[in-house]
């Protein structure tokens, strides 16, 4: 019995907006907006003042610092609110010692649907290091969470609508959450649906191949329910190699414009987390990338 049992649908209530207001977290709204659009969710403009950074002078400076931040970040919230003219949205703004750890809580406290957050390369594309708060968001949300690197184009004005989606499995419990929002998505928008699995640096023969790709096909039957041929006809693509880099060398040959995949500890992503697997991805991608834990 396949291990999505009937059609997926889900439903994108209410949509956190994580935004420190850098070039990449603009993005990062362009995307949250587009998606309240397409769903008819509220959002939540969320700003967290770091008060470790706030507090790292002393006396009078430091409490002029935090007026400051308080001030600038509360400005800055309203004129994103403006923004989101013709949504229904809310503006949030939190003060904390750790960024991951409020904006988890914030998430959890409004029951949101959807984090949606933008992150960035730390030591430029050579050495590739994911941003600490969103690393954390990902390995700890009990939610999806959409995340816009900083070679993600901005979207089109209006509802989202995603064509192209690579779904990349290994076949984990989370690969088989991840596959529900991929397949949901897919059907919302009409999108083409690759369903990509890697499996590493070892490259069969020609006599393999066959074999393997037949292999990967009963697997995925056994993943996504026969109710999703009747609109759906995925392309079934193995890659080998590295496994960022397949999935990316992938995503820009077919022009993705979402990239779909599962995160947790013990799922496969998140074991090669250290060695840069899943941070090559969120950083590098050109397109957003939706993580289900």
């Amino acid at each position: 019995m396949p291990a999505i049992d009937e059609r997926p649908q889900i439903a994108i209530q209410s949509i956190l907006l994580a935004t420190d207001f850098s070039p990449v977290s603009d993005k990062a709204a362009g995307y949250a907006k587009a998606l309240a659009h397409r769903f008819g969710s509220t959002v939540e403009l969320t700003h967290v003042i770091d008060l470790s950074v706030a507090t790292h002078s002393e006396g009078a400076v430091a409490e002029l610092s935090l007026d400051a931040m308080r001030r600038e970040g509360h400005e800055m919230l309203e004129r994103l609110l403006h923004e989101f003219s013709g949504t229904k949205a809310k503006i949030r703004e939190i003060e904390a010692f750790s960024l991951p750890e409020a904006i988890l809580q914030s998430a959890k406290d409004s029951e949101a649907s959807l984090i949606v957050m933008g992150t960035a390369s730390k030591r430029g594309i050579e050495k590739i290091v994911l941003g600490s708060t969103a690393e954390t968001v990902i390995r700890k949300s009990t939610c999806p969470v959409l995340t816009i690197g900083p070679h993600v184009s901005a979207p089109a004005q209006g509802p989202v609508a995603f064509r192209t989606i690579v779904y990349a499995t290994d076949f984990s419990e989370q690969a088989a959450k991840a596959a529900t929002y991929a397949l949901s998505f897919a059907e919302n928008s009409g999108a083409y649906l690759y369903f990509c699995h890697v499996l590493g640096v070892h490259k069969p023969k020609g006599s393999e191949k066959p074999v393997l790709q037949a292999s990967f096909e009963r697997s995925l039957r056994n993943l996504i329910p026969q109710s999703a041929y009747e609109w759906c006809s995925p392309e079934y693509v193995i890659e080998h190699g590295d496994t960022a880099d397949a999935i990316l060398g992938l995503a820009d040959r077919v022009q993705a414009d979402l990239i779909v995949l599962g995160a947790r500890k013990s799922s496969f992503w998140l074991e090669y987390v250290e060695t840069g697997v899943t941070p090559a991805l969120l950083a590098a991608a050109k397109c957003p990338i939706l993580t289900v834990c």
